[in-house]
């Protein structure tokens, strides 16, 4: 009998009985679409999440007054810490050779008004000319502060291109005026689109100088965004500032650090972390339902065996051998699974493209995904066929055809 003969009687007599088939799919499928949903949601944030610290560049870190929290305990220790000054930069642009850029970041939340329209919920950002080489993604148009109109508090901006498109309907807004807090700001560059992360706008800012931030604002604590000559020089840099900052804070050498720093690789690091973490558990429900789906095929083919021993007896007393009625049963159990676990790849997979329509989560449907979701289906459905098709192949054709009799 050939593979194709072997499908088509399957499939025959699963189609017998549409309804049991379709109630013992139920395990396989639900637990395949935890699988398939769940790795394309983290393989899609995987992504996402290189190609945003890829912009930051594996040159780049930040020190900020909280570092990198990973818990409440240590969110609430960082609270307690000194605020860090945006001056700074001038200590660590002095004092480490292995840095070659440097800009402080202070931010706050304000409107922006431009003659009758305006923009709520505005991330300002107070930084310097140096920002600009802090990312790989650049100007759309204009230019960046200079370090005169830094030092001198200049009443100029620069607006990403949300906050271009809601107060302009100009494509270009160099030359405009915007209103902050009552200040007036004259726009001298408009940033390239970043996109959103996870919903959020990244695009929807103004930036001024540091200086003039502080005049508006007030002075607030400062994130530090450094930047090393290459990506070989990191972790020296890291040093160097690291050494700095304790001059800067009056640290003893016994004391630890009040001030932490970020590196992209870390923040990625710490990403994979989480996201293995969600795998695995997801893949823990999923391999719950999968053995649940397992039993039931178990308990369903054990059915099966018992209702069809006359067939059994017949195909026996007519050549079928131990090895036919084996293979019968067994492909039964794994086209079954298969059926299931092409649905629930399916299902899984538009669940994620609806998910990412819906909240903005970025999902990615890895072909070898699919082909370990439908793998493993199949493998189910083998493990769990094997034994009552193994029962089926040893039953003695004189009392198959006896029975019921």
């Amino acid at each position: 009998m050939t593979v194709i003969d072997l499908a088509g009687v399957s499939a025959t007599a699963l189609l017998k009985h549409k309804l049991r088939s379709a109630l013992t799919l139920l395990g396989i499928v639900i637990g395949i679409i935890s699988v398939s949903s769940i790795t394309s949601v983290v393989r899609g944030i995987d992504r996402y999440m290189s190609s945003i610290l890829g912009s930051m560049g594996s040159e780049g870190f930040a020190v900020s007054r909280f570092g990198m929290v990973t818990s409440e305990e240590d969110f609430l220790k960082a609270l307690k810490r000194k605020e860090i000054r945006p001056d700074v930069i001038d200590v660590i642009r002095e004092q480490c050779p292995s840095v070659v850029h440097v800009a402080p970041f202070m931010r706050t939340a304000a409107g922006v008004k431009s003659g009758r329209l305006s923009a709520s919920d505005v991330y300002i950002e107070g930084t310097s000319d140096e920002a600009q080489y802090m990312t790989e993604i650049g100007l759309d148009g204009g230019r960046y502060f200079t370090p005169v109109e830094v030092s001198h508090a200049s009443a100029v901006c620069i607006v990403g291109a949300d906050v271009a498109d809601k107060l302009f309907a100009e494509p270009d807004p160099t030359g405009k005026e915007i209103y902050i807090k009552g200040h007036r700001f004259t726009v001298i560059g408009s940033h390239e689109k970043m996109g959103t992360i996870f919903g959020m706008s990244r695009d929807s800012f103004v930036r001024i100088p540091y200086t003039t931030f502080e005049k508006v604002f007030g002075r607030t604590d400062a994130e530090i965004s450094v930047r090393a000559r290459n990506a070989a020089a990191v972790e020296q840099a890291v040093e160097e500032v690291r050494g700095a900052m304790r001059r800067v804070r009056k640290l003893s050498p016994g004391q630890d650090d009040d001030f932490g720093i970020v590196t992209s690789a870390a923040l990625m690091e710490m990403w994979r972390r989480i996201s293995a973490n969600i795998f695995l558990a997801m893949v823990g429900v999923g391999s719950i339902s999968l053995l649940v789906g397992g039993i039931g095929i178990m308990n369903i083919m054990f059915v099966s065996v018992k209702e069809r021993t006359n067939e059994i007896g017949i195909r026996k007393a007519i050549g079928a051998t131990k090895r036919h009625i084996l293979l019968q049963f067994v492909t039964e159990s794994a086209l079954l699974c298969l059926v299931g676990g092409a649905l629930g790849v399916m299902i899984g997979v538009g669940a994620a493209k609806l998910l990412a329509w819906r909240t903005q989560v970025p999902v990615a449907a890895e072909w070898w995904a699919t082909a370990m979701s439908l793998g493993v289906a199949i493998a189910v459905g083998l493990f769990f066929g094997i034994y009552p098709a193994a029962r089926a192949a040893s039953l003695d054709p004189v009392d198959a055809l006896r029975y019921g009799q």
